[in-house]
């Protein structure tokens, strides 16, 4: 009997019968009817969800151009992010690369929370009502859309508009991860809509448009759907990719639970045609300008791949039923379960519905528990089916399994809409009701009311508790503004996390002064890994850098083994070369620096540099210096310590490094050629092998320059080697083939190769 009733042949929405397709008339009076009845309809579901966006986000709108939320965590990140967007749309400009921050090198952000399209819609509010104000308004909109969008999807589904936004507000609100994504100000999070917008399009390809009686055949719009259904597949890739995955999944296995249904193989070649045609017109558009370039990047960038935090941002198991905003609470689970029996006891397109939604719900419950089971806060060893998937090319990139949890909100929503739908059909059989419970539309709303105010009110409650963070702008960058020269800012210090308002509220003051940053915060490098950090490999940026870490000393002792960068004479040009018009300091930042038992060595590093200049502004904020235009000095040429070097040592006055190839990288050498021509030079020091003979290779910016024989019985070799160093920062790596030896002390773990001493460049 179950699969005779999987053998129907028109749709999947609820207790559509399989009856001969409707035509849709197109005479006047039949179309102004129906307008009247979808504008109804429509009107008040978007007029529901722009209300119940306002209480939830209520922080946004009360102080929309005050302060942004989460501010302090994500949100000024998100400002910055329709900033670049802006700003590549008016130059013309790839907006998957930048060099305003991470300059000069710049850095990719295809794998950064970009949110492109975001950035696009809400171009003409940043104009008008600014960023502040249009980024907290962008919060509020997505939570809108998606459950207007929830909707759509799920009136489709279950054919009755009061339970279908009900269950559109449960999915999208009943989510402590979505208090998460508002607080954070996480906008690409909380721009799920489109999620089940391409659902509602998807399915309507399939199946049609449900009327009364069966489903409409709109044949002179036959290809509307499919282009939308494309259309908001490319837009969840320019949103957030994890949403673009769950889309893939639920078509996916939406397709394989057809296969088990009775269907005609006619009908079910069909229904296949039509998602290879969504799927392969998606591809043709998305392949080769987002995703190869993605895969590619992700192939040869190791340091993207944060799949090993994935079992940190997974659910707990006992989520599911414990007390408290973990899950949307016990009246909804009985309301799901009455949807889903009564709809199973319908049996025809209601209980094929209920049935996929509570699979896939099932399987989005699974994947959230992540790569391996948390029971009670305890990680266990027990593997989960997440374990498998987070391992394979472009899911390594991603770390949050608990955010399939979002399809299980969904498919609760359409089970809760049903449970409701019948509830209602229930109560309007009822005879005997008051004068004024009489109207059937009373009923539903007091229903609908009294339901989504026990399930979400604690839900609401929470996101009340958002905090805002007031932008500040430094009257500094509000003159700086209406400079319209190119040119950096050398903000200090650099990478300011965790330190005063925070490297992403620095960052989205350029959104003010519109001048290139050294720093940045990058969604994939929090912990600053990506290894073409300019900062990390320039001469004078390298040491500004380490002073807010605890490496510096171990990288400018008072006496070490080569002659590196002096300051007094090169410092000035180190800083033109780069075209640095101002220096900042950040005073909040430095203020906590020392409450935390940090020295920055600014003041010692900048005299060096500026020698006895005196700020050029100064206010609470900041203290500014401008840097004056010199000329290239005699020297021209940088030389500043690498890693791969374990610590200076002195012995009768003569300093030393071992190459240490613990972490298995090269010993390096940083170079600045502060001319705009190459420039011959040598390359000398004395070396030394380690325990064993060894062939030292010298290479510049990766390519060979000399190599030579050294043997441990002989005195330290000297070098000098002739080379050519292009303009700007250049790379010096030495490396032996043969392997690293540990010292044979069980207390020292370093792994040894060569020695190293008397370093210059000239």
């Amino acid at each position: 009997m179950l699969k005779k009733n999987f053998g129907m042949k028109a749709s999947i929405h609820a207790e559509v019968k399989p009856s001969v397709p409707l035509e849709v008339k197109t005479g006047k009076k039949s179309w102004s009817k129906r307008l009247a009845f979808t504008s109804g309809s429509l009107f008040w579901g978007l007029l529901g969800s722009l209300l119940l966006a306002a209480i939830y986000g209520r922080v946004a709108l009360l102080n929309l151009t005050t302060g942004l939320v989460g501010g302090d965590l994500d949100g000024y990140e998100n400002l910055w992010n329709n900033f670049w967007v802006k700003t590549a749309f008016f130059n013309f400009r790839n907006p998957f690369y930048t060099d305003y921050i991470y300059y000069p090198t710049g850095i990719s952000l295809r794998f950064h929370t970009l949110n492109p399209f975001n950035g696009l819609m809400t171009l003409p509010l940043n104009l008008t009502l600014g960023w502040v104000a249009t980024t907290n308004l962008l919060f509020v909109l997505s939570l809108a859309f998606t459950t207007f969008f929830g909707f759509l999807l799920i009136q489709d589904l279950v054919g009755n508009s009061w339970a279908a936004f009900a269950g559109a507000a449960l999915f999208t609100y009943a989510n402590d991860q979505v208090i998460g994504f508002f607080s954070f100000g996480q906008a690409e999070k909380l721009s799920a809509e489109w999620y089940p917008l391409y659902l509602f399009l998807m399915f309507r390809v399939l199946h049609g448009r449900p009327v009364k009686g069966g489903i409409a055949r709109e044949s002179g719009r036959w290809w509307l759907y499919p282009a939308l259904s494309i259309l908001t597949l490319v837009i969840l890739s320019l949103t957030d990719w994890q949403y673009l995955i769950y889309a893939v999944f639920t078509t996916l296995l939406y397709f394989g639970f057809i296969l088990c249904t009775r269907r005609s193989w006619r009908e079910k070649r069909l229904l296949f045609f039509k998602l290879a045609g969504i799927g392969g017109t998606y591809a043709a558009v998305v392949v080769f300008p987002l995703l190869l370039p993605m895969i590619k990047e992700a192939a040869e960038s190791p340091w993207l791949s944060v799949s090993d935090q994935s079992v940190y941002h997974s659910r707990d198991l006992l989520d599911l039923v414990k007390p408290g905003l973990k899950n949307p609470g016990f009246l909804a689970l009985i309301v799901a379960v009455l949807g889903l029996g009564m709809a199973w006891r319908k049996r025809g397109g209601a209980r094929e519905v209920a049935l996929f939604w509570l699979l896939l719900t099932l399987f989005a419950e699974v994947m959230a528990l992540g790569p391996r089971l948390i029971l009670n806060e305890q990680l266990t060893e027990i593997p989960m089916p997440y374990n498998w998937l987070y391992k394979l090319p472009v899911f390594s990139t991603g770390r949050d399994p608990a955010r399939f949890y979002t399809i299980a909100m969904l498919g609760s929503g359409i089970l809760v809409a049903f449970g409701l739908r019948y509830f209602l059909e229930w109560i309007g059989s009822k005879r005997e009701w008051p004068r004024w419970l009489r109207q059937e539309r009373l009923r539903a709303a007091l229903s609908v009311t009294v339901f989504l105010t026990v399930t979400l009110l604690g839900f609401v409650i929470e996101a009340g508790k958002a905090s805002v963070y007031p932008p500040d702008w430094p009257p500094f960058y509000q003159e700086l503004a209406k400079d319209k020269e190119t040119y950096a800012l050398l903000e200090l210090p650099l990478f300011a996390d965790p330190y005063g308002r925070g490297e992403d509220a620095y960052e989205a003051f350029q959104s003010l002064h519109n001048k290139k940053r050294f720093a940045g915060r990058l969604a994939r490098d929090h912990k600053l890994t990506n290894p073409t950090n300019f900062v990390k490999k320039a001469s004078l940026f390298r040491d500004l850098w380490l002073t807010k870490t605890s490496d510096q000393d171990f990288f400018y002792p008072p006496q070490d083994f080569l002659n590196r960068t002096d300051y007094r004479t090169q410092g000035l040009s180190i800083l033109n070369y780069y075209d640095v018009r101002y220096i900042i300091l950040y005073k909040d930042a430095i203020s906590d620096m020392l409450k935390a038992g940090r020295q920055p060595r600014f003041e010692s590093i900048l005299g060096a540099v500026l020698g006895e200049a005196k700020p050029y502004y100064e206010d609470r904020l900041m203290t500014v210096y401008k840097v004056p235009v010199v000329s290239v000095p005699t020297n021209p040429l940088t030389l500043d310590l690498g890693n791969g070097w374990s610590s200076s040592q002195v012995e009768a006055g003569y300093a030393y490094r071992w190459a240490d190839n613990s972490d298995n990288q090269p010993s390096e050498f940083y170079t600045i050629n502060l001319s705009q021509q190459p420039v011959r030079a040598t390359l000398s020091f004395k070396a030394f092998a380690f325990k064993q003979p060894r062939t030292l290779k010298v290479a510049i910016n990766g390519y060979e320059a000399g190599s030579y024989q050294l043997k441990p019985e002989e005195e330290p070799k000297q070098i000098s080697l002739e080379i050519t160093l292009p303009s700007g920062n250049n790379l010096i790596t030495l490396t032996t083939p043969e392997p690293a030896l540990p010292t044979g002390d069980p207390k020292d773990a370093r792994l040894l190769t060569f020695g190293a001493s008397e370093v210059s460049l000239r």
